[in-house]
């Protein structure tokens, strides 16, 4: 088990740089928007224009970074200009590169750089990318109107002058001021703003801001690991496995303003205090009566939690960088994400109708839903987001979680997956990560077991495009998010291949009927799947569905397909015989909670799964093949 380092808090000074319009508007050139190709190695063409760049190729230099980008592979470079360089000095009080040390040097040539992907300015959005520079930051990208042109910016203060110059080995765009981002972790940068004053001295009560340093686990070092890669190319992945690079932790909160508060009659800590008191739900009556507000069944203490995340979730990780081409896009997509209090969950929802993204916890009563206002606020460790309105776990919330399908892909239950970059979609690659033992937390398996993450890849059959793999003698457990008390069928999605073995499954301990054969296709006469539309009796497949339930079986959803066609054939889920809903069987949760899942080979081969999902059972008479 990797050891949990903590990074103490330390002092920052804060420099706030405010900057007017005017200023901006006085400082930026005219962006050149013309793209230009050079074959240039991108080292050498820093160097070959020492009018632009001799300050920035110097840095590069000194620190020995210059020679990684003049070779071969794909680079993305923001590369400040001479003029950028200089008053980046001045704003540090210093005179020039020779007052730096080389550490801090190296680390600002890793700001600039994007190693492995070309991103060009046709790739940026509004927010922060999914793509990690070389010091382990995301950068976001805007675009704003300057002297009525279209200019993008990095990080909000420095504008590219001139984008989309492409090298040999990638892109490079000329940005007007060094990029700088904080070095503040997450409770450092809430504490900082005095916007969220109220929250933040909540937070710092209630003991939870202590809740929120842990950066990187220190004791975990991926060279010890090399030899769980083995060389094979798992099936159906056409990807070698890999060792993740780091075992990060990261933050998210959703915070109200104080002026947010004060439009609910909330202007002062106690004020929060009270309403939280009168507002938050108790599934045991008797956590109404705990006052120490560090005590987690306090209601401040849930408040507050309830605003955090143990994942870093920019705007898009909400739920956008899951809506891959898999995904029919006139079918709305949820997300349902755990938080800090114990044992509850938020509802995320993207709505096609509307075009809105990002909905929080929308009600089928009124319609309305809390929304995002000011996005990406980054720091170190985590990510903080400014709402529109006060998010609350009460009576009505906890009451619509328990009534609704929860379908939660596999990808969602591990932490790890988002904190360290892996969880994203990529059309053309698949990548396939293989995990040490102790690595994520909410999975316990014996050394046997082989388990490995598949990323979201266009050749896939899967919900969200991506899966949990397994190989050989596998055996294990694993946590689930918390799920609402309420009586609810539970299911597991995989895809049959002839690769695959044998596993008994269990949930909580208890066996789930008679081992399941992942060899067999739905297509078998012990399944009996009939494709939808090619029986003139059953044109939908309705009847169809109630004998594959009979036997303890469904087909897949209707709402995502296979996109390249290399092994699905381009189909709808439901559609296919390789896409199967395997019926765990019927449950009662007394109280809302987490539950094991457990999975051992009886036969070695593959294991994979794709989702789980909990249906109330008064849903499933009405509840349509989505």
């Amino acid at each position: 088990m990797f050891k949990e380092t903590i990074y103490k808090p330390f002092r920052v000074t804060v420099l706030l740089l405010l900057i007017l319009g005017g200023i901006i508007q006085s400082c930026v050139d005219e962006p050149t928007t013309i793209s230009t190709f050079t074959k240039e190695m991108m080292g050498d063409y820093l160097k070959n224009r020492p009018d632009n760049f001799s300050e920035f190729k110097r840095l590069m230099d000194t620190t020995q970074v210059l020679g990684l980008v003049d070779t071969y592979g794909k680079y993305t470079l923001f590369a400040p200009t001479n003029t950028a360089m200089k008053q980046f000095y001045n704003s540090k009080g210093k005179n020039s590169l020779k007052d730096f040390t080389v550490d801090t040097l190296r680390k600002i040539a890793y700001d600039h750089i994007i190693k492995g992907y070309v991103v060009k300015s046709e790739n940026f959005i509004d927010g922060l990318m999914p793509y990690l520079t070389m010091s382990d930051r995301f950068i976001s990208t805007t675009s704003r109107s300057v002297n009525n042109v279209f200019i993008y910016f990095i990080n909000n203060t420095s504008a590219i002058q001139t984008k989309d110059i492409e090298v040999s080995n990638g892109v490079i765009h000329m940005i007007n001021k060094v990029i700088d981002p904080s070095v503040m972790n997450i409770a450092q940068a809430i504490k900082a703003n005095p916007r969220f004053s109220i929250f933040s001295e909540a937070m710092i009560k209630t003991g939870l801001i202590d809740s929120m340093y842990l950066t990187r686990d220190g004791s975990y070092i991926p060279k010890t690991y090399e030899s769980l890669i083995n060389g094979e190319i798992p099936q159906g992945s056409g990807s070698m496995d890999e060792i993740p690079v780091s075992r990060k932790y990261g933050y998210t909160v959703l915070l109200e303003s104080n002026d947010t508060y004060k439009l609910n009659g909330i202007n002062s800590y106690e004020d929060l205090k009270a309403y939280a008191a009168t507002h938050v739900y108790n599934e045991d009556a008797s956590d109404a009566s705990v006052t120490d507000i560090t005590d987690r069944r306090n209601s401040l203490n849930k408040f507050i939690s309830y605003h955090m995340i143990n994942k870093k979730l920019t705007y898009t990780k909400f739920i956008d960088d899951y809506d891959t081409k898999h995904m029919i896009k006139t079918y709305d997509m949820y997300e349902y994400i755990e938080t800090m209090c114990p044992n509850t969950l938020i509802e995320i929802k993207k709505e096609r109708s509307s075009g809105l993204t990002n909905l929080i916890n929308k009600s089928t009563e009124n319609g309305k839903a809390v929304q995002i206002i000011a996005k990406d606020s980054d720091s170190v460790n985590g990510v903080y987001h400014e709402i529109d309105n006060i998010l609350i776990y009460d009576a009505k919330q906890a009451g619509e979680l328990s009534s609704k399908r929860l379908r939660m892909d596999a990808a969602s239950f591990f932490p790890e997956l988002t904190n360290n970059n892996m969880r994203y979609y990529d059309p053309s690659k698949a990548r396939s990560w293989v995990f040490p033992q102790g690595y994520i937390n909410r999975l316990k398996c014996t050394a046997t077991t082989r388990f490995c993450y598949l990323n979201a890849y266009g050749g896939y059959l899967d919900y969200e495009g991506d899966e949990i793999y397994l190989k050989g003698m596998y055996d294990f457990t694993m946590e689930t998010p918390p799920i609402p008390a309420g009586t609810y069928e539970v299911r597991f999605s995989y895809q049959p291949t002839g690769g695959r073995g044998a596993a008994q499954l269990y949930w909580d301990g208890v066996p789930c009927g008679i081992p399941l054969d992942l060899r067999i296709f739905a297509t078998d006469p012990l399944i009996g799947y009939v494709e939808p539309g090619t029986d003139p009796e059953d044109t939908n497949g309705y009847e169809n569905d109630k004998m594959m339930r009979n036997r303890g079986y469904m087909k897949g959803p209707c709402t995502y397909l296979d996109v390249l066609g290399v092994w699905y054939s381009k189909k709808i889920a439901r559609q296919s015989s390789q896409s199967l809903r395997r019926i765990l069987g019927t449950y009662t949760f007394p109280k809302s909670g987490t539950h094991k899942f457990s999975v051992k080979a009886v036969r070695e081969g593959q294991f994979m799964m794709d989702f789980l999902e909990f249906v109330p059972v008064e849903l499933i008479e009405n509840e349509g093949v989505d």
